[in-house]
């Protein structure tokens, strides 16, 4: 399942998204940086570091699992937005 909107907050132990419908979704950050995050650079997504500093309020694509009632941050892309090519 694919989560996109703008970056509302990001946690050690989460990530929230701010839908452009308006409602803010919460996903759980999975542990020992299994969450990954990505943005593009020289026309290529170029994965960031773990100690990386990442900034609130910029479009967000997030790539989630769903745990029962819970989801999961598998990968998440910076500056893009989720939706057909």
């Amino acid at each position: 399942m694919w989560i996109g909107g703008t970056l509302a907050a990001v946690t050690q132990d989460e990530i929230r998204v701010r839908e452009t419908a308006g409602p803010e979704v919460a996903t759980t950050r999975l542990a020992e940086g299994a969450t990954t995050f990505y943005e593009a650079a020289a026309g290529a997504w170029q994965r960031l570091d773990s100690r990386a500093s990442v900034r609130t309020g910029g479009p967000v694509c997030v790539e989630t699992l769903m745990d029962g009632s819970n989801l999961l941050a598998l990968r998440v892309f910076l500056g893009a937005t989720c939706g057909p090519a």
